[in-house]
């Protein structure tokens, strides 16, 4: 029964460990594309992306800065020789260059820099200040500019029904309108950011119509701050012809978050997030190549408002739209999200490559992992759209409607405070009881606040937990060898017992319970600490893989928490087999192993023959476990190698009882 028990738990604990591959949150397979996303563009298009950069404006803000944009195409914007394409998401050839370039508008705080641009007033890109690119020294970027038509807080009139399928294998973008349209810029409106407190831009945009739509962009200030709002308006100018008393705008709410470097195995893959309302369940979807179908809220005006979350989450960050309560929140008629268009995803590589070089000064062809996250990243994109109802006001504008966007880390500290409190059901651990993984978290953080070393505070919470396990630990092995002594000793009764009641399998369970229970032999209670122990790993196999905590954390040898600890890396996957590669040699799965080899060779032999057979298979595990978690993150092979020392500790102790409770007596 044990064997049945312990070979159970074994297939548990891989087909749980497969599941998450197979569903798009274990390792993610290396896309079969060239070795290197191209770093060099059209020669037209590299020369005008070269003039782009904006200059700092001397009339910042205190608490935040305003550039104004320099004149020159935004990166990423087509040659203009490119015929215009009948809709982004087919095979056609992207929008021609604007006959007016694009300017930009750069707002920072102390954790974000976000630029804007007249390209549809959208957001060209967003970068994170205290977050690296993989090459350790570049800020972030989280939103990066794919596409010069689906750029973040994009809007467009949808007079016509948006897309019937955005979600599934009929996935489709609304077609770029005027107001998204390359040639068409919007103007920046300084005089009015002049006259705000705010740290914000302002761009316009005039229909032929007569009808002005407003777009603000508010950059909060402060540490732990990533939250952007967008104020926006429609008014009619005196002599419009448009007599409109609302408008149906698609706004893109998610676009551009390429996926961050996968550190290491069964990393988490980009997902759309939503929440329909404040109380309703999160929703999560893992088919991340098609997004989500068209959802639409129920026609009262009141629950159009409730629009709780909807956004994209990573392993590490978010962009996200979230409801605040107030006055002025918008009016929400449908939400979907669609998946990355594969068509595209060349032309996506080269924009991005582009805009690195350009922009960022990296040459991704000697950054082999931001080449990496290109590449790996542009395969999993999603685009978050929402339509919502804005009033046509007369003459100024009185109001706007707010939309709140959270643009950083995946922190759980960030997210449980109060300022982003909508947020906080993002904190989850998928194929692992939650309130298990929160407490060992909490012990986690206990440690990381007082020392200040996520490297220290893994140690220190291993022996915690795996201490804080021993008595019981001790006292079920000291139970299984105590029960393996009586089974041994009975062995030759339960055979008479078999040989008796051969056929009557009924009869002969029912006989050998009898002899047991006389014999004062019960279930033993060993498994019970197999079934503690499960639990405990699972919920930190699903927390330390999305702890932003230990994302680029140096300890020790270790380059990176998050990942695999490298003693010696090789800076290329010399082996690859998709779910398993070779990138460099790590050191602490190798330890594991050596240790519980170790471990085991220091048991006793069991007199019972079925806790032998445990102990054979059990021996075979280590080496399973470190093949397949080679490439997990050093801070679970950190607690798994401390647990294997932990182990060697308690045997130790369980042997020295075990001799002592058996030793025969002395007379005098």
């Amino acid at each position: 029964m044990e064997r049945r028990m312990l070979l159970a738990v074994v297939l548990s604990i891989f087909s749980v460990i497969a599941y998450s591959a197979l569903t798009g949150r274990g390792c993610a397979p290396r896309p079969p594309e060239q070795d290197t996303v191209p770093a060099e563009g059209d020669p037209a298009e590299d020369g005008a992306a070269d003039g782009a950069k904006g200059a700092d404006d001397k009339g910042s803000k205190a608490g935040g800065s305003k550039a104004k944009g320099g004149v020159g195409p935004a990166p990423g914007v087509p040659a203009p020789d490119d015929p215009a394409p009948e809709d982004p998401g087919t095979d056609a050839a992207p929008h021609p260059q604007a006959a007016v370039a694009p300017s930009r508008t750069t707002l920072t705080s102390e954790e974000l820099e976000v630029v804007v641009t007249s390209q549809g007033g959208a957001l060209e890109s967003v970068r994170l200040k205290r977050a690296t690119e993989e090459d350790h020294e570049s800020a972030f970027d989280l939103v990066l500019p794919i596409d010069p038509t689906l750029l973040m807080g994009s809007t467009d009139d949808t007079a016509v029904t948006p897309p019937a399928s955005p979600g599934g294998a009929g996935r489709t973008e609304l077609p770029a309108g005027p107001l998204r349209s390359p040639d068409l810029p919007w103007t920046r409106d300084e005089a009015a950011e002049q006259a705000t407190a705010e740290n914000d831009a302002i761009y316009t945009f005039e229909t032929p119509e007569g009808l002005v739509h407003t777009k603000r962009w508010i950059l909060s200030r402060g540490a732990e701050r990533y939250d952007l709002s967008l104020a926006l308006s429609v008014h009619a100018k005196a002599g419009a012809t448009s007599t409109a008393t609302s408008v149906d705008l698609a706004l893109i709410t998610s676009a551009g978050q390429v996926r961050e470097y996968i550190r290491s195995a069964f990393a988490n893959p980009s997902i759309a997030v939503w929440r329909d309302t404040a109380d309703a369940d999160l929703h999560e979807e893992t088919e991340q190549a098609h997004g989500i179908g068209l959802q639409e809220l129920p026609s009262e005006g009141v629950n159009r408002r409730r629009l709780a979350v909807f956004g994209v989450r990573s392993a590490y960050f978010l962009t996200v739209l979230y409801r605040v309560p107030g006055p002025n929140e918008p009016e929400v008629l449908h939400y979907w999200a669609t998946g990355e268009d594969a068509s595209q995803r060349g032309r996506y590589e080269e924009n991005l490559a582009r805009f690195y070089k350009d922009e960022r000064g990296i040459d991704i062809t000697t950054q082999v992992r931001v080449n990496d996250r290109i590449r790996q990243g542009v395969p999993d994109l999603l685009n978050c759209w929402v339509v919502a109802r804005l009033p046509v006001q007369r003459g100024t504008p009185a109001s706007a409607q707010v939309f709140h966007f959270f643009l950083g880390p995946n922190e759980r500290s960030v997210l449980s405070s109060d300022t982003y409190k909508p947020l906080g059901s993002l904190v989850t651990y998928p194929n692992a009881p939650d309130f298990v993984a929160d407490i060992l978290m909490w012990i986690y953080d206990f440690w990381l606040g007082l020392l200040g070393s996520a490297g220290l505070a893994v140690i220190l919470m291993t022996l915690v937990v795996r201490g804080g396990l021993m008595p019981l630990s001790v006292r079920n092995q000291l139970s299984m060898r105590n029960y393996g002594r009586k089974v041994a000793k009975l062995k030759p009764k339960v055979a008479e017992l078999q040989k008796k009641f051969a056929n009557n399998p009924k009869k002969l369970r029912d006989e050998q319970m009898k002899l047991y229970r006389e014999h004062g032999v019960g279930f033993p209670s060993g498994c019970l600490m197999m079934l503690i122990q499960i639990p405990i790993f699972f919920s930190l196999f699903s927390a330390l893989r999305v702890e932003y905590t230990l994302r680029g954390t140096p300890f020790m040898w270790i380059q990176d928490l998050a990942g695999p600890d490298r003693l010696i890396d090789f800076g290329s996957r010399v082996i690859d087999l998709g779910f398993f590669w070779v990138e460099g040699i790590n050191l602490l799965p190798i330890l594991m192993v050596g240790l519980s080899i170790l471990h085991t060779r220091n048991m006793p032999k069991p007199a019972d023959e079925q806790q032998a057979q445990q102990m054979k298979m059990m021996k075979w595990l280590p080496i399973i476990f470190a093949f397949i978690l080679y490439n997990y993150t050093a801070a679970l092979a950190i607690y798994m190698v401390l647990s294997s020392a932990v182990a060697i500790v308690e045997s130790k102790i369980v042997r020295s009882k075990d001799e002592a409770a058996t030793a025969p007596a002395v007379t005098p």
